[in-house]
């Protein structure tokens, strides 16, 4: 039995999808709980095999925890909890912003997706570097997802925030704020940003758009500079935009198992401009052991996941790390549990599965 997904959830899907996460959110502003349900679920697997590394980050289990849930810093010591390999907070913003109109989130539970038009809601930037100052216990990297409107204004955030987390990572855009029809130029973004930060650039993950695929040449460009200026890593996804009358803007972004594929591709294609130079997170719809397998086959060394946190609950990372685990002593081809050519950047990255 599980109690979030045979109890639990069906209550808060009773509310909701903007209701049941502002209560998700009190519920974990408090830690000690959650240490102790982490201690009776055996959240956290210890395995020597499934230690990772990306982007000079120790992880100990490929499976991240991405930006959205912890928006503000708020929740870190909970989320520190529940086994993930990494935590990502964040969009941290330089200013407060309210965001864009109710509802924000819908459920569309037969394919395990969410449509969001969040809006990139925030408390902004020294709200949140005011809560990373804190003292945290545990070992889990912290990673901070810091975004903007300006080269300028994502560099200071970069400057700011990165004493305080183990790695910061940068939004170049958030789809959902753009206009019907605008368009981006994230390489001049991207070459701004780079140009003001110097060279503390190591641990720097870039989040570069989702959809590459009418942006073949600006991709592969992003991609070179990433690795020109020794970025540690990038994060390539597959969200993509989609029209949603529940929502209150009537148009947002699709996350979840419906993605999936489409961020496969899109990791498969990064990992082919970057040819091992540089290490790839995948995110995406990502919900099982063999996604997170399916992803390091295109050439991801790690992920994260956000949309199967909501349908399956605070156990989804240690039963993803089991399932690996299982899975591992049952394969007879063990090369799959390993980094592919694309992943491999000489500097340890990758999944470790030592035998």
């Amino acid at each position: 039995m599980n109690p979030y997904r045979d109890l639990l959830r069906s209550a808060l899907f009773g509310l909701s999808a903007d209701r049941s996460h502002s209560l998700a959110h009190a519920a974990m502003r408090w830690a000690l709980p959650w240490q102790r349900l982490a201690a009776i679920s055996h959240l956290d697997v210890v395995d020597a095999r499934l230690e990772t590394r990306f982007a000079g980050l120790e992880m100990s289990n490929p499976v991240g925890l991405a930006a959205g849930f912890d928006k503000n810093a708020e929740l870190v010591g909970a989320l520190s909890t529940l086994g993930f390999g990494s935590i990502c907070v964040g969009s941290i913003m330089p200013e407060a912003r309210y965001g864009n109109p109710f509802p924000r989130l819908v459920r569309l539970p037969e394919t395990e997706s969410i449509a969001d038009s969040m809006g990139v809601p925030s408390k902004g930037r020294a709200y949140a570097v005011a809560r990373l100052r804190r003292p945290r216990s545990g070992r889990v990297p912290v990673i901070a997802n810091v975004g903007g409107f300006s080269s300028q204004s994502i560099a200071e955030s970069i400057l700011e925030v990165q004493p305080h987390v183990d790695a910061v990572e940068v939004s170049l855009m958030c789809p959902n704020v753009l206009q019907p029809g605008e368009t981006f130029d994230e390489v001049g973004m991207l070459r701004g940003i780079l140009d003001r930060i110097g060279g503390r650039t190591g641990s720097i993950i870039v989040r570069v758009p989702n959809d590459t695929t009418q942006m073949h040449d600006r991709f592969a460009e992003l991609v070179e500079r990433c690795v020109d200026a020794n970025v540690g890593g990038l994060k390539v996804g597959g969200g993509s935009r989609i029209r949603e009358p529940k929502l209150g803007t009537a148009t947002g972004t699709l996350h979840g198992r419906a993605i999936f594929d489409a961020a496969l591709a899109n990791v498969e294609r990064a990992a082919g401009f970057a040819r091992g130079r540089i290490p790839i997170k995948g995110n995406g719809g990502v919900s099982s052991a063999a996604d997170v397998l399916a992803m390091r086959r295109a050439g991801a060394v790690c992920v994260d996941l956000y949309s199967a946190f909501v349908y399956q609950g605070w156990t989804v990372a240690r039963d993803i790390n089991l399932a690996l685990l299982a899975m591992f002593e049952q394969a007879a081809d063990k090369s799959w549990f390993h980094a592919s050519e694309h992943a491999a950047t000489g500097t340890g990255a990758g999944l470790t599965f030592r035998s």
